[in-house]
């Protein structure tokens, strides 16, 4: 029976993502581990990614940004609860009655707009103690408080914050200054008579550093899908590196062998140009698929475990690459694009490192459109 076969492919990796999971929940005993899947489950797919941990893991929650990919989630009936960490417009909540979510809460018109349209609906409320986002600040803790005590119909389960410099060990100082400030601001909150089930401040560099029984609840995000968000100079980071899997391999084709000339120019603006006779290929994915154009004339992606350098610019949807002669190839053969391997020259960790930039750049920037499939 013929199958439809697809060009471009993202696989994810289940056995690394119940080994991450699995460590994070190890490391601190006392947490419950909640994974982060906004922005497309860190680019390895919001729905099959949810699916499997419906079907693998018991958390208190999935969690997301945005009421848009909440109910994304419920329309494929996902069974474990979701929070929504994100903004949600106000207005939004007299739209639908009774939403089965979970809203994260740090401003008025939010309380009191859940509180009419919403009831019973639980909330966790949001702190900013140094990251300057999202979150109540602690002179505005009072007037909240007095609108919080009016709105009876709403379920306060949870109070949580964000670190802003957790990745870098050398500002454990201002970690810890924020660990301080978000006690204070939760004792004040228990001062006017309010209990919190749970109580969070960590994801993934977070739970590596922060052994603190007084939180309960880690909400993990890179670290799930096996990367770390420390600097492989750091002790953190190396441990990481070794414990970790990588769970994504993003493949795409060969759409065209053919050979090239001495002196012909490759792609827009001619920015590679052949010194002899050369064999390339054209892969049927670019940009817009989530190949950063910055790693035109860089990178090297793998072709039966042989390294192929990029030549010429990248394009919206097509890329080439230079081909050994040393390894025979046919068109339609699988090349390598992203490697869960992290020793690979593609890797996530070597990517970002020529772009100068951070894994989660290169992970949320695959495109939706490609097809994802847990193996």
């Amino acid at each position: 029976m013929l199958r439809y076969q697809t060009l471009n492919e993202i696989t994810i990796d289940s056995s690394a993502l119940i080994n991450n999971y699995n460590y994070f929940q190890k490391l601190n005993s006392g947490c419950e581990v909640c994974p982060v899947l906004k922005s497309n489950a860190y680019g390895h797919g919001l729905l099959p990614v949810a699916k499997f941990i419906d079907s693998h893991f018991k958390t208190p929650y999935i969690m997301v940004d945005s009421l848009y990919e909440a109910y994304e989630l419920s329309k494929q009936k996902i069974r474990t609860p979701i929070m929504i960490m994100g903004y949600t417009d106000p207005q939004n909540y007299s739209v639908w009655k009774k939403l089965p979510y979970t809203f994260t809460v740090y401003d008025i018109q939010s309380l009191e707009n859940l509180n009419q349209y919403q009831p019973g609906v639980k909330i966790h409320i949001k702190l900013d103690t140094g990251m300057c986002r999202l979150g109540i600040q602690k002179n505005d803790i009072h007037v909240f408080i007095e609108v919080l005590k009016k709105c009876s119909h709403l379920q306060v389960e949870g109070i949580y914050s964000h670190f802003s410099q957790a990745d870098n060990p050398k500002k454990i100082t201002f970690t810890n200054n924020q660990i301080k400030l978000f006690k204070s601001m939760v004792s004040s909150f228990e001062k006017a008579g309010f209990n919190f089930k749970y109580k969070h401040i960590a994801a993934t560099a977070g739970a590596e550093i922060i052994k603190d029984p007084y939180f309960n609840l880690t909400r993990l995000g890179l670290g799930f899908y096996g990367y770390s968000p420390f600097g492989s100079h750091t002790t953190e980071g190396r441990n990481q590196r070794s414990i970790l899997k990588p769970a994504l391999n993003f493949t795409s084709r060969l759409a065209l062998i053919k050979q090239i000339h001495a002196g012909n120019q490759i792609s827009y603006g001619g920015t590679y140009t052949a010194r002899q006779d050369e064999i390339i290929g054209i892969l049927t994915a670019g940009y817009f698929e989530g190949i950063p154009r910055d790693l035109s004339n860089q990178a090297s992606f793998l072709l039966k475990n042989t390294k192929c350098p990029v030549i010429g610019n990248i394009g919206m949807n097509m890329t080439t690459i230079k081909i050994p002669r040393t390894i025979n190839i046919k068109i339609g053969e699988k090349v390598t694009l992203i490697s869960s391997s992290i020793s690979d020259p593609n890797s996530v960790y070597k990517l970002s490192s020529l772009l100068k930039t951070i894994p989660y750049t290169i992970l949320t920037g695959l495109h939706s459109s490609i097809k994802r499939t847990i193996i």
